[in-house]
């Protein structure tokens, strides 16, 4: 089974170790026909499609459970949004089978929508999308480098209503290249606040159509 979440308010604020236990516990609570790891301490098996970093909100978290008996999408959303705390809320969900593709493997991109009150970004989106090269400093667990991020931004939108600017954004999202909309707008806008919210997850068809991940998860059941 697949599901497509939101999360945001003050579940935002829950690393996604919480997110795991927090939807772990709530399946339980439900009791959803889901199946169970082996060894001394089984746990659901549960995939998510990537991490959120703490403090974003989306509208667009995908989950993957395996199933141990039948149950509809339907009687799947009824049950697991009566025990979700607030913040978590689940829209729709789709059966697929066990040996469909992980969705990790099939994601290409990632969508955000961004508020920034009080700031006009119109031109620096202008400049940014003018140039072929933008270096940065990418951050992982292992080591800093310095990358060009100008080829990770797949759509860059910015719009200012005099009192905020409205940035859209698309960004790879692959297991090779990850850009985080944090280390964009550090490029962009250096210090200047900004409301950050994940509004889809995408993959790319054999002919390079983009499709949401959630659909292409469906087409691989």
């Amino acid at each position: 089974m697949i599901a497509e979440f939101e999360k945001m308010g003050r579940m935002s604020w829950f690393s996604h170790l919480d997110l795991q236990n927090t939807m772990q516990r709530a399946m339980r609570r439900a009791g959803l026909p889901v199946r169970y790891s082996q060894g001394f301490n089984p746990h659901v098996n549960l995939a998510f499609a990537t991490a959120l970093s703490v403090g974003l909100q989306s509208r667009c978290e995908i989950l993957d459970v395996e199933l141990a008996g039948e149950i509809s999408p339907e009687e799947f959303l009824t049950r697991i949004n009566a025990v979700l705390p607030e913040g978590l809320k689940c829209s729709r969900a789709a059966l697929v089978e066990d040996a469909a593709p992980a969705l990790m493997a099939l994601m290409t991109e990632a969508e955000y929508a961004v508020e920034a009150p009080g700031a006009d970004l119109s031109a620096a989106v202008e400049g940014f999308l003018a140039l072929e090269e933008v270096m940065a400093e990418k951050k992982s667990k292992s080591k800093t480098r310095m990358v060009n991020i100008r080829p990770m931004v797949h759509a860059l939108d910015c719009a200012f209503d005099g009192e905020k600017s409205v940035l859209t954004m698309i960004l790879e999202q692959t297991n090779a290249n990850c850009l985080k909309p944090e280390l964009l707008l550090q490029t962009l806008a250096p210090g200047v606040f900004c409301r950050i919210v994940r509004t889809g997850f995408y993959a790319r068809k054999q002919d390079g159509a983009r499709v949401g991940l959630f659909e292409a998860g469906m087409d691989k059941a």
